[in-house]
């Protein structure tokens, strides 16, 4: 067993949350607190976001071989570079 913690490359990102979730949570974290202990939250919130992330990648992929993918500004043949690649 390592006695060091190996530090993960992270993003720090900012999500809307349900305020009834928010309030749960913070309150849990309060009494873990009181008890000397930390809530593992960040490993809680990888793993729905990888569940979620999967679905995603999922129908993204399906969408994609319907057709109905709409190419990046500049990836496509023969479209202009101009301001109106953006309007959609």
């Amino acid at each position: 067993m390592s006695v060091f913690k190996t530090d993960n490359e992270c993003k720090r990102m900012i999500f809307n949350v349900n305020s009834e979730i928010a309030l749960r949570l913070d309150a849990a974290r309060e009494e873990a607190k009181s008890f000397g202990k930390k809530l593992d939250i960040d490993s809680a919130v990888n793993k729905a976001l990888e569940k979620f992330l999967k679905k995603a990648e999922k129908k993204i992929a399906e969408l994609r071989r319907e057709g109905h993918a709409k190419t990046a500004p500049g990836e496509g043949a023969g479209e202009s570079q101009g301001a109106d690649a953006f309007d959609e």
